[in-house]
């Protein structure tokens, strides 16, 4: 056997055990950590949503505690609201979260969602909406290493203009075991609330002379 056909032997076989250790080889399953940046959109538990218990845990297991604070009872048409999320989990050290605004009849998007801090960030799918964490732009919006909690991240949301009727805020929250995969250790939580829509009060202009002629 010549030397160049020897050769050609040694390269065959190589490129033949690297193809079967490739095909051999599983993919890694996809770890927690690849969400880090942009978990999937459309995953909050909405109407015609799933959420993220597929991957990260049980779901609702009842031990978290969930608030939305920032809107009142009744929001007010195109006010913004400075709004903030907080999830707090007992023995959890990794989290993040989604969330949308729908009308709470027929479920179209309700409002504007906007991300003020290199925390949170806008996904989009289909016609909706959603603000998620976000790590990766100067600061680590799963706070790795919190244990317990709570953690909290805020954004604004600018409410939708008289006659929508009320809006619905959907959102998912995950508390997780900060191991770098997704495990029965990750825990999935949903959950809703809903503001009616109020109304502003009106103001009559008036003028010093009106007020003379009405208050001598």
């Amino acid at each position: 056997m010549d030397h160049r056909h020897r050769n050609w032997l040694v390269a065959a076989t190589a490129a033949g055990l690297v193809f079967g250790w490739l095909v051999a080889t599983p993919a890694p399953a996809p770890s927690a950590v690849l969400y880090g940046d942009a978990p999937p959109a459309g995953r909050t538990g909405a109407p015609g949503e799933g959420d993220c218990s597929s991957c990260h845990g049980a779901l609702n297991d009842g031990q978290a505690t969930l608030t939305l604070t920032g809107i009142p009872a009744s929001y007010i048409p195109g006010t913004k609201y400075t709004v903030t999320f907080s999830l707090t989990r007992t023995g959890k050290a990794r989290w993040g979260f989604e969330l949308t605004s729908l009308f709470t009849t027929g479920s179209a998007m309700a409002g504007t969602l906007e991300a003020t801090s290199n925390t949170t960030q806008i996904l989009t799918k289909a016609s909706r909406f959603y603000v998620s964490h976000l790590s990766g732009s100067g600061a680590d919006g799963t706070f790795a290493g919190t244990a317990d909690g709570p953690v909290s991240w805020t954004f604004d949301w600018t409410a939708p203009a008289a006659g929508g009727g009320s809006v619905t805020f959907y959102v998912v929250g995950l508390a997780c075991d900060n191991d770098g995969q997704d495990s029965a250790g990750d825990l999935t939580y949903t959950t809703s609330v809903a503001y009616a829509e109020g109304t502003t009060t009106g103001i009559t202009p008036t003028t010093w002379g009106w007020i003379k002629a009405n208050y001598r």
